[in-house]
């Protein structure tokens, strides 16, 4: 009987009905961060509001991250061509590992370190990997908490585009 109770209390709050890691971001505007990439490079959000943004948190010793980091790279010059603004926010991690990483995974990508934890804190971040898919004015559409696969992705980063050209 309690495990009944217990059935039917979880599937009353939607326990198990989210088929993936996506959740609406309910439009809200996300911060602008800037910080400095890998290579030195400074990288400003807010110079990159006017179009689609994907903001990926990763860290080098997140499995799902390893698998899915070539997805991201693959993806990458299709939609840069296209507008699009990737970024990866690296957290939780020492540097070192960091770098080994985006050498093994030949990453190309603004990539950047939040080493103090203002961006990963002011997102909302608790477990990785965790995305952002934004349209124009930094307005979150989509989340995506966990791995993503090729055509998860493509689909959410068309959604976006889709959205981005009903705002132009």
């Amino acid at each position: 009987v309690l495990l009944l109770i217990s059935l039917a209390v979880a599937m009353s709050r939607g326990v198990g009905s989210k088929p993936d890691g996506r959740s609406s971001a309910g439009g809200r505007t996300m911060p602008a961060f800037s910080l400095a990439r890998f290579d030195g490079t400074p990288f400003d959000l807010q110079q990159r509001a006017q179009g689609p943004v994907f903001v990926y948190f990763w860290a080098s010793w997140c499995v799902p991250c390893q698998a899915e980091a070539p997805v991201i790279q693959k993806l990458w010059p299709e939609y840069e061509r296209r507008g699009y603004t990737f970024v990866g926010v690296n957290i939780w991690d020492a540097e070192s590992d960091a770098r080994r990483f985006l050498e093994q995974q030949r990453l190309t990508f603004p990539v950047v370190a939040d080493s103090n934890g203002r961006v990963y804190v002011d997102y909302g971040v608790d477990a990785l990997p965790d995305s952002y898919f934004l349209e124009p004015g930094l307005r979150a559409r989509t989340r995506y908490q966990g791995a993503l696969r090729e055509a998860t992705l493509r689909e959410l980063l068309d959604e976006l585009g889709r959205s981005e050209e009903h705002t132009s």
